[in-house]
């Protein structure tokens, strides 16, 4: 159901450089909810070009969360939104209008395979939470693969640690493109694109066995399709999200 209210900034937490995560107020509406890796609309209260400034951002928490609505957003030099929300204090407020977006899990008995780059983990790890943790979770395998470039830039990474010694049905890697050397287990070298040729060594049949999920800046979206329709993946089993 689409509202439109008032968030509270609850919390606000620079968690790697200009990237923070922020933790709002829940809708009080009872018969509001969301689907794992929808957006929501946020109205500045300022003008471009004449028009009000709205701007989307992917909600991190998962929708069986009830306290907060948390997102993870980068700040980008310039950008009115970016400047806007990074002189937010805890306590102020903003109009928030949604959930919107497709960008949702589909019905499917394929195992998962998430491709996220920066803070398009945002809806990948709502995802993977709403499945892990729910009542009766899907035995579904969850193959998480992160890109980022060096490893002051990763965040979440005890939160997904905790996920992964939880369920052994759940792995990922972070993707580091400008490291020289692995952190642990749970981190390779090089772009994102190297989880996937480490998940097709284990596994040659993309198109059988998995489900896609991409989430980025459209160029590297744009990339990562291309890269698995040569391996014969069918578009219907790709979905993504591209952000600006």
């Amino acid at each position: 159901m689409l509202i439109t209210y008032t968030a509270i900034l609850k919390s606000k937490k620079e968690v790697a450089p200009q990237v923070f995560h922020l933790q709002f107020s829940y809708p009080t509406d009872l018969n509001w909810s969301f689907q794992a890796g929808q957006y929501m609309i946020f109205h500045l209260p300022t003008m471009e070009s004449g028009h009000p400034v709205r701007r989307l951002y992917s909600i991190a928490s998962a929708p069986s969360q009830k306290d907060t609505l948390d997102f993870i957003i980068e700040m980008v030099p310039g950008g009115i939104g970016s400047i806007y929300i990074e002189n937010m204090c805890e306590g102020d407020s903003i109009t928030m209008q949604g959930p919107a977006g497709i960008f949702t899990l589909k019905p499917s008995e394929r195992d998962i395979v998430m491709l996220a780059t920066g803070t398009g983990i945002a809806p990948m790890y709502s995802m993977t939470r709403e499945i892990l943790l729910a009542p009766h979770s899907l035995q579904r395998e969850i193959h998480l693969f992160w890109g980022l470039k060096f490893k002051k830039d990763m965040y979440l990474k005890n939160e997904l640690d905790v996920l992964a010694d939880a369920h052994p049905h759940f792995n990922y890697s972070v993707c580091l493109s400008r490291e020289k050397e692995s952190i642990d287990a749970h981190c390779l070298v090089g772009r994102v694109t190297i989880g996937l040729q480490k998940l097709i060594e284990k596994n040659s049949d993309l198109k059988t066995n998995f489900d896609f999920y991409l989430c980025g800046s459209p160029h590297v979206v744009e990339a990562l399709k291309e890269e698995l329709l040569k391996y014969d993946v069918p578009k219907a089993q790709i979905y993504f999200e591209k952000f600006t």
